[in-house]
C-alpha cells in the first residue's frame, strides 16, 4: 500500500479535530502525505451530516453491536459513500480513526490498516471492543505512567500511550499574574452559565477574569494561558494538553460527555496531583478557596508528557501504514487415522488465514483425505519427533507464530487473538492457555470450564509461570524465532522419549533451565472433544514406565506420579533396585 494516510476527525467538538491537525503536521514531517475526512467545515473532505435519525433502541445500536445505526438516514448514507470513494480513488496506506466504531469497522471492511485512539472513560461495551479489536494499532493520548484501564487489557500489545496532544507550543518568558482566572469551555457545551460566574466573581473581587467561551473562544490561548494564575476548564482531553504544555495551575470542572469520560479523565488528574477537581460547578463562596488551593499547587504538568506527543502518535500510524500487522500464524497438531473424526472439527473451526499442519503418525494419504483444509505431513511416530518436524515445517511455509493444539482439541474464538497478543507483549516467551474437557458431542461452549490442574487467569490477564512442571502441550504457543533459539539450546521436544508421556514436563523443565520464560495466557481456550479415555492410561504403562526411568535418569525425579501411583496401587509395577517395572501379575 503507497497511498496517503485517511483520517477521520469526530464532529463532536473541536478537540477531535485539532488533534487530527497536530497529527497531521506531524506525520508530514515524517514524510506522510495524509488527509482529513470529517462533518467539521474545516476538513480537507467534508463529509455530510448524519444527525436527525428519529431511531431508538435496537435500531440505533443494531442490537447493542454498535453505536449508532439508525435505520433510512440518508446522511449516513451519504457519509459512508464518500469514504469509500475516497478510499477507492487512493488506496490508503492506513487510516487513523478520531473516533468512531462505525467509521473504523467500515474502513476495515475496505481491506484498510486502520489505527484508531483509545478515549477515556468506561469503554467495555461490545461496540468498543471492536473498535480495540480489529485496530491494528490503539493510540492513547495519555502518559505512559497511568494504569492502562482494564477494558483495554486485552488489547495491550496495541496500545501506545504517547502522551497529552495539543496544536499549542511553550510560550517562555510570559509572566504569570497570580489573579488572573482564565475559564475556557470547549464547544461540546458546559453545564454552567454567565449568571453561575457573575456570582464567583462578587465574591472575588481582587482576581480578574477572562472567558474564553462561545465567540471569545481564539485559535491559539497559549500566551493567556501562559500569563494566566488559575486556568478554568472541563475535563477534554485536549483542554487538560493545553493546560500541561503551558504549565497553568487548573481547576477541572469536568462535563457530562457519553461514556463519563471527563469524570475518569478528572480523578486521575485529581490522584496525581496534577489539578484541582469539582466534580459539580462550586457554590459561589467556595471559589476563593478553590483558587487559593490551585495556586499553591505547584503541578509538575511534564508528567503529562505533551513534549512529542503529536509526533509519537505519528510515528505509531507511519509504522502501521509501513508494515501493518500480518504475523503469519500456523496450528500445529500431531494425528493419526484414528483421530481424523476430530481432528477435523479442529481444522473447520480455525479462524480464515491461519495455516494448519497435521503431522500424520501414521497413513498421512488417509489423515490428508479426511483435512484436505490442513498441510499433512508424514512423520515418524514419536512424539517429540512429530512436534518438532511440525514446527520446523510451519516455519519453512513462512508462519512468525506456532500454536501448537492436541488433534483431539477445538480453538475458542479467541484462541489465536489472545495468544498473538500474548507473544506480541512477550515475544521470547513460550504462553500457554487453559483447557476445557467437553462432554459427549460437545465441540465448543461458551461456558468454558478449565482443568483445575493448571492456572486460568481472566481474559487478556497473562501471568507469568511459577511452576513449569504444570505445562501441558495440549495447547501453548511461541514465535518462529523464540522457537528456533529453544531448538539451539535444547534441542525442541526430546527425541529420546518413545510412545506416551513425559516429554511434555521434560520441554517445560528445559524452558526453565534455559531460561526460557513461561506465560500462562487468560482467554486463550481450547476445548478437548470427548473420547473414551481408561484412568491410568493401561495401553500406555510401558511408554510411561520407560519414558519415567528416562526421564529420571536426567532430572533426578519421577514425572506422572498420578499415573505411577495408580499402577503402583493396582499391583501393576513395583519399584525395585531404585526403578519402576512390571510385577510378575500385571496386564498386559
Amino acid at each position: 500500500m503507497t497511498g496517503p494516510i485517511g483520517i477521520y476527525a469526530h464532529h463532536h467538538g473541536a478537540g477531535h479535530i485539532q488533534r487530527c491537525r497536530e497529527i497531521q503536521r506531524e506525520l508530514a514531517a515524517l514524510g506522510h502525505e495524509s488527509v482529513i475526512l470529517s462533518t467539521q467545515p474545516s476538513a480537507d473532505v467534508v463529509l455530510a451530516d448524519d444527525a436527525g435519525h428519529g431511531q431508538s433502541g435496537r435500531a440505533m445500536t443494531a442490537g447493542g453491536s454498535l453505536h449508532y445505526a439508525p435505520y433510512g438516514n440518508q446522511g449516513l448514507r451519504d457519509r459512508f459513500a464518500v469514504i469509500a470513494e475516497w478510499i477507492a480513488a487512493n488506496n490508503p496506506s492506513a487510516f487513523y480513526v478520531d473516533v468512531s466504531v462505525e467509521v473504523g469497522v467500515f474502513v476495515r471492511l475496505t481491506g484498510v490498516p486502520v489505527v484508531t485512539l483509545a478515549m477515556p472513560g468506561l469503554r467495555d461495551d461490545a461496540p468498543h471492543q471492536l473498535a480495540y479489536r480489529q485496530a491494528d494499532a490503539i493510540i492513547a493520548a495519555w502518559p505512559s505512567w497511568l494504569p492502562l484501564p482494564e477494558h483495554l487489557a486485552a488489547h495491550e500489545a496495541r496500545v501506545h500511550a504517547v502522551g497529552g496532544i495539543t496544536r499549542l507550543r511553550p510560550t517562555p518568558g510570559i509572566e504569570r499574574d497570580p489573579k488572573h482566572v482564565v475559564v475556557m469551555a470547549g464547544k461540546g457545551g458546559s453545564t454552567w452559565g454567565d449568571g453561575d460566574w457573575d456570582e464567583v466573581e462578587k465574591h472575588c473581587p481582587d482576581y480578574r477574569f477572562t472567558y474564553l467561551t462561545g465567540e471569545n473562544r481564539v485559535d491559539d490561548p497559549a500566551d493567556i494561558l501562559a500569563g494566566a494564575g488559575v486556568a478554568v476548564t472541563a475535563g477534554g482531553q485536549n483542554s487538560i494538553a493545553d493546560l500541561a504544555v503551558t504549565q497553568t495551575p487548573a481547576i477541572i470542572l469536568p462535563q457530562p460527555r457519553p461514556f463519563i469520560e471527563q469524570k475518569f479523565s478528572a480523578r486521575v488528574l485529581g490522584e496525581a496531583g496534577l489539578a484541582v477537581v469539582a466534580e459539580h460547578f462550586p457554590p459561589a463562596h467556595q471559589w476563593p478557596e478553590l483558587l487559593r488551593r490551585a495556586s499553591d499547587l505547584d503541578a509538575d504538568w511534564s508528567r503529562w508528557e505533551t513534549e512529542g506527543a503529536g509526533r509519537r502518535a505519528a510515528e505509531v500510524i507511519s509504522a502501521v501504514a509501513t508494515n501493518p500487522s500480518q504475523a503469519p500464524t500456523a496450528v500445529l497438531t500431531l494425528a493419526d487415522a484414528s483421530r481424523a473424526a476430530h481432528l477435523t472439527h479442529q481444522v473447520n473451526l480455525i479462524p480464515e488465514g491461519t495455516d494448519h499442519i497435521t503431522a500424520a503418525l501414521d497413513d498421512a494419504p488417509a489423515v490428508e483425505r479426511a483435512v484436505p483444509k490442513s498441510h499433512v505431513v508424514a512423520v515418524p511416530r514419536n512424539l517429540a519427533a512429530a512436534r518438532n518436524r511440525a514446527a520446523e515445517v510451519a516455519i519453512e511455509r513462512g508462519n512468525d507464530i506456532l500454536i501448537f493444539l492436541d488433534a483431539d482439541c477445538v480453538a475458542s474464538n479467541e484462541l489465536v487473538n489472545h495468544y498473538t497478543e500474548a507473544l506480541a507483549r512477550h515475544p521470547e516467551a513460550v504462553v500457554a492457555g487453559p483447557v476445557t474437557y467437553l462432554g459427549q458431542g460437545q465441540l465448543r461452549t461458551t461456558s468454558p470450564d478449565p482443568h483445575p490442574a493448571r492456572p486460568n487467569p481472566p481474559a487478556g490477564t497473562i501471568v507469568p509461570a511459577e511452576n513449569y512442571n504444570l505445562f501441558w502441550s495440549l495447547s501453548f504457543a511461541v514465535r518462529a524465532q523464540t522457537w528456533q533459539r529453544i531448538v539451539a539450546a535444547f534441542g525442541g521436544f526430546d527425541e529420546g522419549f518413545t510412545g506416551y508421556g513425559g516429554e511434555d514436563t521434560d520441554f517445560a523443565r528445559n524452558l526453565d533451565k534455559h531460561g526460557f520464560a513461561l506465560y500462562w495466557v487468560g482467554g486463550a481456550h481450547a476445548y478437548h472433544q470427548w473420547h473414551p479415555v481408561s484412568s491410568p492410561p493401561w495401553e500406555h504403562l510401558d511408554d510411561i514406565l520407560a519414558n519415567s526411568a528416562y526421564f529420571r535418569k536426567k532430572w533426578g525425579d519421577y514425572p506422572m506420579e498420578g499415573w505411577i501411583a495408580a499402577f503402583a496401587e493396582a499391583g501393576a509395577i513395583e519399584y525395585v533396585d531404585g526403578t519402576w517395572r512390571r510385577t510378575d501379575y500385571s496386564c498386559s
